[in-house]
């Protein structure tokens, strides 16, 4: 009966979907204005917000300590270390946590150690809890510096990371600072370049709804965390396959804020194959659903978030619900023709169009801002190709993640990417 009053609704699905792109359109001038009026004040793209930055206290210089987890990552993670062992700062520790690795990763880890003090190897015991929360939780335990970095073991930062870094951690309400994350500059294949784009219109959300008081969410590669607000929250969760979502949601119901940095950033592969990108990506969409389903009755509580954090988390979410419902409606519009019902195929379109202009519109203005090596034009032509790159790999993957979601109460099995090994330090 349900599924005949959905398919004989007639236009009040878009009465919905009005609503959403109307949103969709006010949210995305809204970032862009917050970041035009920025980077007039700054003068330069990329640069730290000096009104937060006038607050700080630029010679807070804590203890940190360094999470790397890994799997497997023989191809990677001597250069990782190299680079993550000659930082410009004084008082940090490099942990790397084996988790039971079958390749030689681990003999790897122990010949390095031999020459460096500052590296510390926590290995694993075959039948642990399988997935990165319960790596670095298992490292959590070991560790006790009052300030954490998390990376991933392909990750390449400049050595005055943390000199630049700290100061936006050091309020009192701020419990995790993430950087902006790019591709490695020397990947110029088509999936890499399309990847780069899209790191490129994250970054352009993360860094306005910062601006805007909205919510910034952690992207586990290149996150500064407080101890004090890791452990105020109890940790990461072990049974989340994506532990930065899952930890961002976390921080913001029990009132911690996260800010976006967006120089200097972190470099990380780009995903080399389709399959590879694929799984990924499923694992991404599957852990942000579920993180909204863990948390909705928090998420809803008046005292947790604030009105612009309420506005803000509903607009971005709304950037991907109108696509399945888009998808839902030319699955019933179908349905309509074959049965002789009245059908809206150009009210359809026209849903189709705006929402592609709007995202059209935001990865133009992302590269632009946030790939200054393009020019317009390149930004431009380039922009109908990503734009149709991220409709084709993220339906399919939320479609997956979706059904997964509802035949089977378990998350899936969290799986790490694979790296290829070609990363050249900075």
């Amino acid at each position: 009966m349900r599924t005949c009053n959905l398919l004989n609704s007639g236009t009040r699905i878009y009465f919905l979907l009005v609503f959403f792109l109307a949103l969709m359109v006010t949210h995305t001038a809204w970032l862009l204005l917050a970041q035009r009026k920025e980077m007039r004040k700054q003068k330069l793209f990329l640069k730290a917000n000096l009104d937060k930055l006038d607050m700080l206290n630029s010679n807070w210089l804590p203890d940190i300590d360094i999470l790397i987890s890994v799997k497997n990552e023989s191809s990677v993670i001597a250069k990782t270390v190299e680079n993550f062992l000659h930082l410009n700062y004084p008082n940090y520790k490099l942990w790397v946590i084996d988790d039971c690795s079958t390749d030689n990763t681990l003999e790897i880890l122990e010949g390095l150690a031999k020459t460096n003090s500052k590296l510390n190897i926590v290995r694993r015991e075959p039948g642990s809890y399988p997935g990165k929360s319960a790596a670095l939780n298992t490292a959590l335990a070991q560790c006790k510096a009052p300030v954490l970095a998390v990376f991933d073991a392909d990750a390449s930062i400049e050595n005055d990371f943390f000199l630049k870094t700290l100061p936006y951690l050091h309020p009192d309400k701020v419990g995790a600072v993430q950087v902006q994350k790019k591709i490695y500059p020397h990947q110029t294949s088509f999936l890499a370049q399309c990847q780069a784009s899209e790191y490129a219109l994250d970054t352009y959300f993360q860094m306005g709804r910062d601006l805007i008081g909205g919510v910034v969410e952690l992207r586990g590669n290149g996150e500064i965390i407080k101890r004090s607000a890791l452990i105020d929250v109890g940790g990461w969760n072990d049974k989340s396959i994506t532990d930065d979502l899952d930890l961002s949601m976390r921080f913001l119901i029990n009132n911690w804020d996260i800010v976006f940095c967006p120089s200097p950033h972190v470099l990380e592969e780009a995903v080399t194959d389709l399959k590879g990108l694929m799984r990924q990506r499923t694992r991404w969409a599957e852990g942000s659903i579920r993180r909204y389903l863990d948390y909705i009755f928090p998420l809803n509580s008046i005292r947790r978030l604030s009105l612009i954090e309420r506005i803000d988390l509903l607009a971005f979410t709304v950037f991907f619900i109108v696509p399945a419902l888009i998808g839902l409606e030319v699955f019933v519009e179908t349905y309509r023709f074959f049965t002789g019902a009245s059908t809206h195929p150009i009210l359809l379109l026209l849903m189709v169009v705006i929402v592609l202009i709007i995202a059209q519109f935001n990865i133009i203005v992302a590269s632009r801002f946030y790939q200054s090596e393009l020019s317009f034009t390149t930004a431009f032509f380039r922009s109908f190709i990503v734009n149709a790159y991220i409709f084709a790999h993220w339906m399919p993957c939320i479609v997956k993640a979706i059904t997964k979601i509802l035949l089977d109460n378990k998350s899936s099995k969290w799986h790490p990417t694979k790296h290829i090994g070609a990363s050249t330090i900075i």
